[in-house]
């Protein structure tokens, strides 16, 4: 097949197509083609006219038809064969990931939004040449599922696959083309017994553990909660009852092992900075130091004689008033507490466990607090005493459990001591000058910033120093007596596992009495969900009550046992799916380490930047941990002989040139969310039904009942707010490729989207006029090919010239924007400039127009598939595409094309209009000037003009002595005579 992309510079500049075929090289060879060549019959026109495809009485497009057409014949498609990558296709490689939905049943237009550009992107590289791989599967676990369950009285799994085909077919119908063949589903046992072995792998390099830690209990439907279902009173979503925080022994995984290695290699990767930037904070490194504040007095057979205290700023060491404990920490115990203190501090501090003591949300009540009785000395100056306080704003599980009180210089510290009655030690920083105290002052007699040590007995030594020199010296001091010591500290905590529901991975240990926890052996995965279990949101976890699943043997003894009744965070499916769709079907391992090996990293990552966090973090740790223990990556295929040297070099180019260290996504592209156009009423506020309000002349709205004007606004789509759009709807309507279209031109994606339905009808007009070009084209066909033009390039009209300029604008820009900067709805106006241009054209028999509108063609499939199809079909079966010497095969597909191929010198501007000033004042232009002409030969012309007369030349016709020229290349010229 002959394929633009063979269209090449020579070193004068020239461009050529080769090899030709036999009919362009005789019409070459005879300057033109002959009648019989070019000629096409009616008859045959006649079928293949796009015009066929509208109907006469409204002048609307088919759109069913010709989707159902162009769907149909990708389906007859034969599915690709997997076999093993070679090294050139290692080379071409671009994995377009999207992130896969939770089955909900339901395509909303954020998904059509996100879909579509993945799609876009994939149909993109892949006439780019890419060797490009595009799965999708299913985010299939989690509480949504068991919720819907337990409504509709069905089981999650068929609740799931109910959802799951009928989303697969709301794919299908915005025309979307994923690897199928790659498909998975994480509720499939097949999935989640690789993450159940996953798992065991952390397990056996002690990479998870368990503990107590606080969840949300309900003690009526006596189960726990997760945070979405407690409300802001701190109440169950279900039973109403007041949510306690228990202890539960749960699973973790040591993410904070990773803490620096996330950080680092943030820097290498290209995402948007903003998203770097929530990674980074939430991993939260802080260097600082650690100061051991011994009991005073000691407690016996306690599990320590200190309290050990985080903080990065030891420059105040000297201004603590008060320690502060977590409500669980060790030391909240009738064991440790003064018998006096021990009754109302335990009391206090379950309330605040359990959220009695102010409502809602842990961290909005920062400032509730007890006095436990307790005392710490000093750790520079043993003689002085520091009160021990209860603190609802201190987490367990956070640091040490234990913070240290400087109200002088923390603004929640000084409100805590007013609240609290705490007394509060001077100020033993202040500010190197007045500047310095304007930027830290508080509307509180809170000195927050760096400054200097304040010259007061208690400072000491340090005083006068700066802040920065204080800390280094006080920390010094304290580690040579062995009561501090300088340490990194890290926002990030260990990630949280465990989960006490149904619908999720089972965590794959069994608990026996004399072997304590067992890893289930590897023969024994998938452990899978029971069958036919009663759900109900109540009672505990539903695996506790399955009693034939839960008893077994213990692997190690034989003894009595039984099983782990947690489930998997659904994050840990999601954690590594990326993964396994390079070998989806594996049955022998997680994926195949060379298949892994040749596909990852991912080239670009879409979805939401909600995901910012969480899932993109937790994604990084296990790929990290995945690749360091050599399940994939270049180390993991160094010594397998099976694969040659040249694929083994493949893959270590493919891993240096994408994103370094196990680090899964390279480029990361996160859309907007999609809002709606809500109205409101504007005396109660209360939103508005579409059918509450009538759109008057001129689009003026007006409330039906009361005949105001509501408030407009675009908002987040949701049913409550009756702004939601159905995608199935928008498609029967207008078309799944005006629909796309749309979605694509409305804003860049990164921006938040405001659907306009209204507007969708210039996408149908622009895909009509599209239809009406090709149709045109068809009608007047070629003189020469577009080989032979191009070999006489110096002989075109300035019309021929310009198309060939305007076609390559487009290009350049459309491939900009699809390759770097993402920005769709560019690529889209400047396609929309091409074809307002072409229309334009008067000699639509000069090869440069049938040339250009090819080029459109292509740009516009990747966008509007099914259109892109059935125009380029045209133009074969029309013989456009052979008289134009572009195709000899008749049966092509416009995705077994290539991408136009920018011609840099086609850009500079066929002619340049000059404007002439003289001395400052315009006077005339020069039209039609060839580009980039020298200010001297400006001059020239610009003299021999009949309007330079007055201004250049005396009345004797002498020219006036020419002080300065002033030029602006192909703009301006601005002449100063005297």
């Amino acid at each position: 097949m002959l394929r633009l992309h063979r269209l090449r510079h020579h070193a004068v500049g020239r461009h050529v197509l080769a090899p030709c075929s036999a009919l362009t090289r005789n019409a070459c060879a005879h300057g033109t083609f002959t009648a019989r060549q070019l000629s096409t019959s009616s008859a045959r026109l006649a079928q293949v006219k796009f015009a066929h495809w509208i109907d006469k009485e409204t002048g609307k497009l088919d759109t069913a038809k010709l989707e159902t057409k162009w769907k149909t014949r990708w389906a007859e498609a034969k599915p690709p064969v997997r076999k093993p990558l070679t090294a050139a296709e290692i080379d071409r490689l671009f994995y377009v990931l999207v992130m896969f939905p939770y089955p909900s049943g339901v395509l909303h237009m954020g998904h059509v939004r996100v879909y579509t550009i993945s799609d876009v992107l994939t149909r993109f590289h892949r006439m780019r040449g890419k060797h490009v791989v595009s799965p999708m599967g299913w985010d299939a676990f989690g509480l949504p599922a068991e919720n819907a369950a337990i409504e509709r009285s069905i089981a999650p799994a068929q609740w799931t696959q109910q959802n799951i085909a009928t989303m697969k077919d709301q794919l299908s119908r915005i025309l979307t083309d994923f690897d199928w063949d790659r498909e998975l589903a994480t509720c499939d046992p097949a999935y989640y017994k690789w993450t159940q072995h996953i798992f065991l792998q952390l397990f056996k390099n002690d990479m998870v553990y368990r503990k107590d830690a606080v969840v949300n209990w309900d003690p009526i439907d006596q189960t726990v909660l997760a945070n979405e279902q407690v409300d802001k009173d701190g109440r169950s979503w279900r039973s109403g009852a007041v949510v306690e925080q228990r202890k539960l022994k749960q699973w973790f995984a040591r993410i904070t092992r990773y803490a620096q290695d996330l950080l680092d290699d943030l820097n290498a990767l290209n995402w948007p900075d903003h998203v770097k930037s929530m990674q980074a904070n939430w991993i939260g490194r802080s260097e600082g130091a650690e100061f051991e504040f011994a009991l005073d007095p000691p407690i016996p057979d306690a599990q320590s004689k200190a309290i050990s205290v985080f903080t990065s700023r030891a420059d105040t060491l000297f201004g603590v008033s008060y320690l502060a404990i977590a409500p669980d920490h060790w030391l909240v115990s009738a064991d440790h507490l003064p018998a006096e203190h021990a009754n109302h501090v335990l009391k206090r501090a379950q309330e605040m466990l359990s959220g009695s003591s102010g409502g809602g949300d842990r961290s909005q009540r920062t400032k509730d607090g007890v006095f436990t009785g307790l005392y710490v000395a000093h750790p520079l100056d043993s003689a002085r005493r520091v009160p021990v306080y209860v603190a609802d704003y201190v987490l367990s599980d956070y640091g040490t459990g234990a913070v240290m009180g400087v109200p002088a210089h923390d603004v929640r510290d000084h409100e805590f001591c007013q609240i609290n009655s705490v007394p509060v030690h001077i100020p033993v920083v202040e500010p190197e000058s007045s500047e310095f105290a304007e930027e830290s002052k508080s509307e509180l007699p809170v000195f927050t910033g760096q400054g200097v040590l304040r010259r007061i007995p208690e400072n000491g030594i340090y005083g006068g120093m700066r802040s920065a020199d204080a800390r280094t010296a006080i920390v010094a001091a304290a580690a040579a007596i062995g009561s501090g010591k300088s340490v990194v500290n890290y926002r990030l905590r260990d990630w949280l596992l465990s989960r006490q529901r149904f619908w999720g991975a089972p965590v794959p240990i069994i608990h026996c009495a004399s072997c304590g926890a067992v890893p289930v052996p590897e023969s024994d995965l998938p452990v899978e969900l029971p069958k036919n279990i009663e759900l109900s949101g109540r009672g505990g976890s539903p695996l506790a009550r399955a009693t034939e699943w839960l008893n077994c043997k213990c692997p190690s003894c034989s003894g009595p046992a039984t099983r782990d009744t947690d489930t998997l965070d659904t994050f840990v499916d999601s954690s590594w799916y990326f993964l396994r769709y390079t070998d989806a079907h594996n049955t022998q391992r997680p994926f195949d380490a060379m298949a892994a090996s040749s596909m990852m990293p991912v080239d670009i990552y879409i979805g939401g930047v909600e995901h910012a966090i969480l899932h993109l973090l937790y994604s990084r740790f296990i790929s990290k941990f995945l690749w360091k223990t050599r399940a994939y990556g270049t180390a993991a295929v160094e010594h397998d002989s099976t694969v040659s040297s040249e694929v083994k070099e493949a893959i270590a180019r493919r891993e240096t040139r994408g994103a370094r260290n196990g680090e899964p996504f390279t480029r990361l592209l996160t859309q907007g969310m999609v809002h709606g156009l809500t109205y409101k009423d504007p005396s109660s506020g209360r939103f508005l039904r579409s059918d509450e309000v009538q759109t008057e002349k001129g689009n003026v709205p007006r409330v039906i009942r009361t005949g105001e004007t509501p408030t407009m606004s675009f908002e987040k789509m949701s049913k409550s707010k009756y702004n939601g759009v159905d995608p199935g709807a928008t498609v029967d309507a207008y078309g799944a490729d005006a629909t796309r279209l749309h979605v694509l031109y409305l804003a860049p994606p990164q921006d938040v989207l405001e659907w306009d339905t209204q507007s969708i009808v210039g996408m149908q007009r622009w895909i009509l006029r599209l239809g009406r070009l090709v149709d045109t084209a068809c009608a007047s066909s070629a003189r020469e090919s577009i080989v032979c033009a191009l070999n006489a390039r110096n002989k075109w009209s300035k019309e021929a010239r310009e198309t060939y300029r305007h076609t390559h604008v487009a290009i350049q820009h459309a491939t900009e924007s699809l390759e770097a900067s993402f920005s769709l709805n560019t690529a889209i106006s400047a396609l929309i400039k091409l074809s307002n241009y072409l229309a334009t054209v008067k000699d639509c028999e000069h090869p440069t127009f049938g040339f250009g509108l090819v080029c459109l063609v292509k740009m516009v499939a990747p966008m509007a598939p099914s259109i892109g199809e059935e125009l380029w079909e045209i133009l074969i079966q029309s013989k456009c595409l052979h008289n134009l010497g572009l195709v000899d095969t008749p049966n092509s597909r416009i995705f077994a094309q290539s991408w136009p191929v920018l011609d840099a010198s086609a850009l500079k501007d066929v002619s340049a209009t000059v404007v002439v000033q003289i001395n400052g004042k315009v006077r005339f232009k020069l039209e039609d000037m060839v580009p980039d002409q020298d200010q001297s030969e400006l001059v020239q012309i610009a003299s021999t003009m009949p309007q330079a007369q007055k201004w250049m030349f005396e009345a004797t016709g002498q020219p006036k002595h020419i002080v300065k020229v002033i030029h602006v290349p192909n703009k301006l010229i601005n002449i100063i005579v005297k």
